[in-house]
């Protein structure tokens, strides 16, 4: 069964521990709620005055949570810092989410309004039957959304509810509707489990529905975990679906940012957050793409990228079906944000440069051979600090932050 983990933590002076964990103040631990039963990582802060932990109604400006235009700078999706309100024009992302949100078309629309963006191009749709209410997968579900518009603002997004988080449902229905009915070009995907607590007759089931997609042009991105390398378990495992071949894997970092104030933030530097998930799959062995680039292992290793995923360096998100008393703006993390960020930016190149420059039969070479040419360090920041349990961060590629995060614009120049 697919689990949702979630980390919460209130500022109001104190560190509040749940279900008998405590949550060290960095943002490592993991709330577990077996209701919710799925996805990476919303980790959340409630930022605001109400003593009952409620979110503020005010729009936030900047810090301690970062607004769509301080990530757009920081991981230059243009050469000269301008929000370009075309990008992802043209595209589809699909995003599945368990259960959806009851209030996302309004959520959305108040978090455009707020940071200046672009009206979104939003379908919803619950094609296997009618969802019930899960707050849990409602943070998730506005996570998801109002982040990959923020940085695809003219893609076309459609959300698929499913009616619970089987993978029955997430992968082998809702994966296949994506590709068949949507005609996504990109599919972001923000949940996932142990691969250890799956049989080899259901890797192999669900891979191939992976690869089906991927050999047919669209790229699935999947968030690393929020466990760190044993992935809620006592054993050094992977998360599954991102350690899928066919799936691009998104792990997680701190983000630090020139100016964190401003509206016109620039990039610091960044470190491995210590709750990414990575490793080596003992399944799938090491795809030709890892072994040409060099990267001596002995199954596939993830994540394959990088991007802020550590919710004491955050972003807002707005919400308002109500969760555990919360609502409003709301500071989140994990890499369930990196997952809907990358699908955007796939979705933004493809806009750009066309969806046969990359796409789900390329993705992969395309990536590993910027990591092995002398563009690399231009093109990717090289995250070499941090520590996710087991693996440690360094120079070139590791099993906590892949190959780095993104200079968008380049990306998108050299593809």
């Amino acid at each position: 069964m697919i689990r949702k983990q979630l980390v919460l933590l209130i500022t109001l002076g104190m560190i509040v521990a749940f279900g008998g964990m405590v949550i060290p103040a960095v943002g490592s631990g993991n709330y577990q709620t077996p209701a919710l039963s799925s996805a990476h990582g919303v980790t959340m802060f409630m930022v605001g005055h109400d003593k009952k932990g409620g979110g503020g109604s005010s729009a936030p400006t900047t810090y301690p949570g970062y607004i769509p235009i301080q990530i757009w700078d920081a991981y230059q999706y243009t050469s000269n810092g301008v929000y370009k309100s075309s990008y992802g024009s043209g595209e589809t992302i699909a995003i599945i989410d368990a259960y959806g949100s009851p209030t996302i078309s309004s959520d959305v629309n108040t978090f455009d309004n707020a940071f200046g963006l672009p009206a979104i191009n939003l379908q919803i749709v619950q094609p296997f039957g009618k969802v019930s209410r899960n707050s849990g997968w409602a943070l998730e579900t506005s996570l998801d959304v109002e982040w990959a518009h923020a940085m695809a603002p003219a893609a076309k997004i459609v959300l698929i509810e499913t009616p619970s988080a089987s993978n029955t449902y997430l992968i082998n229905d809702a994966v296949n509707y994506a590709y068949n009915t949507t005609h996504a070009n990109v599919i972001s995907i923000s949940w996932g489990e142990a691969q250890s607590g799956l049989t080899s007759a259901e890797l192999a089931q669900y891979s191939s529905i992976f690869s089906y997609v991927a050999s047919h042009g669209v790229i699935p991105v999947a968030a690393s975990g929020d466990s760190g390398a044993y992935d809620g378990t006592s054993s050094i495992t992977v998360n599954y679906p991102s350690t899928d071949p066919s799936v691009v894997s998104a792990g997680g970092t701190s983000l630090v940012l020139n100016n964190p104030t401003s509206t016109g933030a620039s990039y610091g530097y960044e470190y491995a957050w210590n709750s990414s998930g990575g490793g080596i799959s003992t399944y799938f062995p090491e795809p030709s793409y890892q072994s040409n680039a060099s990267i001596n292992s002995t199954g596939r290793a993830t994540p394959d990228v990088s991007y802020d995923a550590n919710p004491n360096t955050g972003v807002w998100i707005y919400d308002t079906t109500i969760y555990e008393g919360l609502s409003g703006w709301i500071q989140v993390g994990g890499t369930s944000a990196s997952a809907p960020q990358w699908s955007a930016i796939f979705a933004d190149i493809q806009s750009i440069d066309g969806a046969s420059a990359i796409n789900g039969t390329n993705v992969h070479q395309i990536l590993y051979s910027i990591y092995s040419s002398a563009d690399y360090n231009t093109t990717f920041h090289d995250i070499t600090v941090g520590y996710n349990g087991y693996y440690y961060a360094g120079p070139g590629y590791d099993e906590v932050t892949g190959i780095g995060s993104p200079v968008v614009y380049e990306l998108i120049s050299l593809v």
